[in-house]
């Protein structure tokens, strides 16, 4: 824990995870779901001899590598730059622990990238049969990746114990919820591919429409309905902390409980996407695009809310049970509260002297190691509001409880990491924390 902090006012640095992410897993899912789609109408068409439609689903493959490549990989890209500055000590972890992981996810998108520039490049020279295997390739490719990735992610919500004891990658890869998360990820990924596909199946000419529709809007409606049934059963599959944190956040009635709610609407909204495939099925001949690209934003606002109650219930972790989300780790904390957290963290050390090495020097150091992963001094969660009724006393008390690791006593460590420091920091944070009332 001896990294800069990276310090976004109003907004929080974890918002700029959280948005680039959900841009980013919305593509990637709906190119797994199109590359499942593209191998079935292939075949479907070849079957039928429908030149047509073998010359339009040539079209949606071009679109998909243009996807892919640019977005999808830009995307990417943001992702490991922003987790990078927002907690590089978690990154160099996951990194450390699934570089052979990350190196087969790399593996695996240069295929689904060499299958798709053959498709395009070389589509006039492949015989039908040859045409659908690649189709095949792609799609095996890109559902690959979501499986390695899938492995890394789930990793973050339920470790488990059999990596905790080796520290083996594959132990850490296939956990508690893996297979559920990767069920629902499929289904999802079946759902997003398939709006795609009927917004673009739309546009085609009045003969051609009901032959693109009609197939697509079966497969994105069981997309839909499997969904829903993974949805629960990967729940069911959460550490048992983590399934009461996120009821209890349900039920309560703060803030983040009306965040939860709202997260919770938008999985409901996730369900109005399978009203308009049954448009699209029965009505073919009357269904536009606008409903489909509806249905389409509802369904990735539906998975943000899936993907935002994920990243909740990992609190106060970022590796659950093995690194809290400000990046240190469970065993550090006993020994940052004996010897201090100042003295062995170099970066904070060093902020704290740039400003004088006063107390507030050291107490604004402490905040910016500890607490703003996950808190903003005047935005987002904002410690000055939450702090406005204290007085310099309670605050002092308050990061002094936080040093409690018995639940009994510090009722906050479900969901906010103890505070790692020695009683004098408590204090220095409390006293800094206080100043805030006058910024």
């Amino acid at each position: 824990m001896n990294h800069p902090v990276w310090d976004i006012p109003l907004l929080g640095s974890g918002w700029i995870i959280g948005l680039i992410s959900i841009v980013h897993v919305s593509i990637a899912h709906l190119v797994v779901g199109a590359g499942l789609w593209l191998p079935l109408l292939e075949g479907r068409a070849q079957r039928a001899g429908d030149l047509e439609l073998q010359a339009w689903l040539r079209s949606r493959a071009k679109a998909l590598l243009w996807l892919s490549s640019i977005f999808g990989a830009a995307t990417g890209v943001g992702i490991w730059v922003a987790i990078g500055l927002v907690n590089p000590t978690a990154t160099q972890h996951l990194i450390r622990a699934f570089v052979m992981g990350w190196a087969i996810e790399w593996l695996v998108f240069v295929g689904e990238m060499a299958t798709l520039i053959v498709l395009v490049r070389a589509y006039d020279r492949l015989r039908p049969r040859q045409r659908l295997a690649v189709y095949w390739l792609y799609a095996l490719c890109a559902w690959l990746s979501l499986v390695v990735i899938n492995g890394i992610i789930t990793f973050m919500l339920s470790p488990g114990k059999g990596w905790v004891a080796s520290h083996a990658m594959w132990d850490g890869f296939f956990n508690a919820t893996y297979l559920p998360s990767l069920l629902l990820r499929t289904c999802v990924a079946l759902v997003l591919g398939g709006l795609w596909a009927l917004a673009a199946g739309a546009t085609a000419r009045p003969a051609l429409r009901p032959r693109i529709l009609k197939p697509t809007a079966l497969f994105t409606l069981a997309g839909v309905l499997l969904a829903v049934a993974s949805g629960w059963y990967y729940f069911q599959s959460f550490p048992p902390a983590a399934r009461e944190l996120v009821l209890g956040n349900l039920k309560g009635a703060t803030s983040l409980a009306r965040g939860f709610r709202w997260a919770l609407w938008g999985l409901g909204a996730f369900l109005v996407p399978g009203l308009l495939v049954l448009w699209a099925y029965f009505a073919s001949a009357s269904f536009r695009r606008p409903l489909a690209l509806v249905g389409l934003f509802l369904a990735c606002w539906g998975f943000g809310g899936f993907e935002w109650i994920r990243e909740v219930a990992r609190k106060p972790f970022v590796i659950r049970d093995v690194m809290y989300s400000n990046g240190i780790r469970v065993e550090q904390v006993a020994d940052y509260q004996k010897e201090g957290f100042l003295p062995r963290n170099a970066w904070a050390r060093t902020f704290a002297a740039s400003k004088g090495d006063t107390e507030l020097a050291r107490g604004e150091a402490l905040l910016r190691s500890q607490c703003l992963a996950c808190h903003t001094r005047d935005g987002y969660r904002g410690l000055k509001a939450l702090t406005a009724s204290n007085s310099e006393g309670d605050n002092e008390a308050f990061v002094q409880a936080l040093r409690e690791l018995d639940p009994a006593l510090n009722p906050y460590l479900d969901r906010m990491p103890p505070f790692a420091g020695t009683e004098q920091e408590a204090a220095e944070l409390g006293k800094y924390l206080s100043s805030l009332k006058g910024k």
